[in-house]
């Protein structure tokens, strides 16, 4: 019988997944639910309203840039808890190689980057909830010979769960996390993004 070609894998385009990213600010993701790492136990999106939450996407498989910017991430969120209160805001790592990162792949993960605050959940979900939540926070990511090509990008959601800020980079500057968050835990006027 004959077989319909394949088409190919989409390339990853830079400018038009900031775009997309952009897109979702003021949208509320679903309710989506996951299973925590570490004790298995079940949390929801919601479970996390009335404190700014931060957002991290992650494949465990990953050798370089998803640890180095989980540990980045873990300096910037002890920065902004001393300036902000230890209990100000909420982090969760979602993995989102499902058939990977595992609830026991997300702990293993988070033992080895050395992150171990509290408030900060690591977490795994089905391959449709992974699939709604990276549509909601504007998260692309395509299979690529050494992993997946995706943005690096960790998501502010304010605490009524709307999108409030996207921050980018490997290694971004403090303040462009400290400052949203300041904003929410403290209401001061809103900066302006920084892309």
């Amino acid at each position: 019988a004959d077989r319909e070609p394949r088409a190919p894998a989409p390339a990853y385009d830079e400018k038009q997944a900031l775009q997309i990213s952009q897109a979702v600010l003021g949208k509320t993701p679903h309710d989506a639910a996951f299973t925590r790492a570490g004790d298995a136990s079940r949390v929801r999106l919601s479970d996390y309203r009335g404190k700014p939450l931060v957002v991290s996407l992650v494949y465990t498989s990953c050798y370089h840039i998803c640890p180095t910017t989980t540990q980045h991430l873990a300096k910037i969120v002890r920065t902004a808890r001393a300036a902000l209160g230890t209990d100000s805001f909420r982090v969760v790592t979602i993995g989102f190689d499902t058939p990977k990162d595992t609830p026991a792949a997300m702990a293993r993960f988070a033992r080895e980057q050395r992150v171990d605050l509290p408030g900060w959940d690591f977490l795994g979900a089905d391959a449709e909830t992974i699939r709604q939540l990276t549509a909601d926070l504007g998260f692309l990511y395509f299979n690529a010979p050494q992993g997946f090509d995706h943005l690096i990008q960790a998501t502010v959601i304010d605490a009524d769960g709307k999108v409030y800020r996207q921050v980018y980079g490997m290694n971004f500057d403090t303040p462009l996390l400290v400052e949203p968050l300041k904003e929410l835990v403290f209401g001061t006027p809103r900066t302006a993004s920084f892309l």
